[in-house]
């Protein structure tokens, strides 16, 4: 199940990110790229969407390979092309205890 960034789960002043569980994920420098992609889900990462208009969705672990399968053939990797469509450009978000979150910011 997806839900909408909310009070339960948002962006903190700081610029981290606290999930539905109350976890906090920092971002790290670390860009996804599809094969890093598929693993981190596979070890049972989250998911974080952010594009015009929808917002900030985020996708547990039930539901975070539904939404990668989504995203994963529009993964921008290095320098991004013209925007023709809707691409994705992620990044890896750790949390202290080493839960792993994936963020795309979509653009179109």
């Amino acid at each position: 199940m997806s839900s909408r960034w909310s009070a339960q789960h948002e962006e903190l002043p700081d610029g981290s990110l606290r999930g539905p569980d109350a976890v906090v994920y920092r971002r790290t420098p670390r860009r996804v790229t599809r094969r890093l992609g598929a693993e981190m889900i596979a070890a049972g990462a989250a998911v974080v969407t952010n594009v015009y208009p929808e917002g900030m969705t985020f996708y547990g672990q039930d539901t975070a390979e539904a939404a990668w399968s989504r995203i994963a053939q529009d993964v921008v990797v290095g320098r991004r092309p013209p925007v023709r469509d809707l691409q994705w450009v992620g990044h890896v978000w750790v949390s202290d205890d080493g839960h792993l979150l994936l963020r795309f910011d979509g653009e179109h």
